[in-house]
């Protein structure tokens, strides 16, 4: 291994959790020790196991002075694995669970677009799409955790707390029905978990905005993962679903702004500082390494052309993750293991990120990746130099959370 390598495999020190869990303590990761799943294990959608057995809910700070109340939402729930938690009832909403309905339908949905949407959109989100979650058990859990996520986020005087528990109270719920569907799929089911799928990723990126992640890199690569996974579940009925009305305003392209016209509109267009990352392939890579590289640049080029020519009426985070979705098993990898390449790559993928217009569930991601890169190749100038167009893009964005976007402007794509 060169002096460079063992330099850039340097990993910075965690800190530790003194109460945290098992899965936590090995990974090195700051634990929030939300119980019955903490945070990170419930966005890494992993088991989570505690070194003292307690309640099966800890109270909240507010509730913590000689007060063992818990909220009626904390009380009504059942362990994910209890027989009869497999499809759960009408009666499982309780009031807390209408609230967060309520939220969805009135202000969430809203805000995961980076427009104001259309009456034609705001009718198929608000009632058909809440409509097909109150008949599918994992989606409708899926809805109350993210609206649970951004209440928290957007509404000042919400109990944060309260709402974090019911969060991932609701996303554990909600993925076990979901694994057990996966085992079992159906035409009928086809759409709802698409719907679902997505609507996971979503609650990933926009979890993380209450607490940051440890690593980054780490984040976005499960991230990644979830990605991949939607394609699982789309492909098997690609055919009987991708002309459905719900699915095309999932994609939520403009019409003529499909990959073909956007790669005609804009066949003399580049994007030097991308093409650039070519010359980086040619540092500490194998050849498979580089060629993988070389790939997902070349598709990252391409991306880059399209967000630069999409209508303001497209929802450029569709193509934006079009090219994460689409990333080789190999370079997933890479990414895995910090190789300081692919993580350059990935910074570059940020920088599109942040030249979108902002939604709240991407919020400090592309700040968050850069930073994650930077730390990683603080010890190897030589590579670091490469993040300086990443640099300029995030500097000349000024982050914040968004509620319901208002503007229809697409934003400028240059340096």
């Amino acid at each position: 291994m060169t002096e460079a390598e063992n330099r850039v495999a340097k990993r910075k020190s965690h800190t530790k959790s003194r109460r945290g869990c098992f899965q936590c303590k090995q990974r090195h990761t700051k634990c929030n020790e939300a119980r019955p799943r903490c945070g990170n294990c419930v966005r890494l959608d992993i088991h989570c196991n505690w070194p003292v057995i307690q309640n099966q809910y800890s109270a909240s700070p507010s509730q913590s002075n000689g007060s063992s109340h818990l909220s009626p939402l904390i009380v009504e729930q059942r362990p994910i694995n209890s027989p009869d938690n497999s499809e759960p009832s009408d009666a499982d909403l309780s009031i807390p669970d209408l609230c967060l309905l309520h939220h969805w339908m009135s202000k969430c949905y809203q805000s995961l677009r980076p427009y104001q949407i259309s009456i034609k959109e705001d009718s198929l989100w608000r009632d058909e799409c809440t409509e097909i979650a109150l008949q599918h058990p994992p989606l409708l859990h899926g809805y109350l955790a993210l609206s649970a996520v951004h209440k928290a986020l957007t509404v000042p005087s919400s109990d944060r707390q309260s709402l974090l528990l019911q969060a991932d109270s609701h996303i554990s719920r909600g993925l076990a029905i979901y694994r057990k569907h996966l085992e079992a799929p159906s035409i009928e089911r086809a759409i709802p978990m698409f719907m679902t799928s997505t609507m996971l990723f979503t609650y990933n990126l926009g979890s993380a905005q209450l607490e940051k992640p440890e690593d980054p890199i780490d984040g976005i690569h499960h991230c990644f993962r979830l990605l991949a996974g939607i394609k699982m579940v789309v492909m098997p009925f690609w055919l009987q679903i991708k002309d459905t009305s719900v699915f095309s305003h999932l994609v939520d392209l403009a019409e003529g702004d499909d990959t073909e016209s956007l790669d005609a509109r804009g066949k003399n267009d580049t994007t030097p500082e991308i093409l650039a990352l070519e010359e980086l392939t040619g540092y500490l890579l194998s050849m498979q390494d580089r060629e993988t590289c070389l790939a997902e640049i070349n598709e990252l080029h391409k991306t880059s052309i399209r967000l630069r020519h999409a209508s303001a009426r497209s929802d450029e985070y569709s193509l934006i993750l079009g090219w994460a979705a689409q990333l080789q098993e190999h370079y997933m990898h890479l990414v895995s293991a910090h190789n300081p390449v692919a993580c350059i790559i990935v910074a570059y993928f940020a920088a599109l990120l942040a030249q979108a217009r902002p939604v709240w569930w991407v919020g400090n991601w592309p700040q968050w990746l850069l930073t994650g890169c930077e730390q990683l190749l603080a010890a190897t100038p030589e590579l670091a130099k490469w993040l300086d167009w990443p640099r300029r893009i995030m500097n000349a964005r000024t982050w914040s959370v968004v509620s319901t976007p208002v503007s229809f402007d697409h934003p400028s794509t240059g340096p």
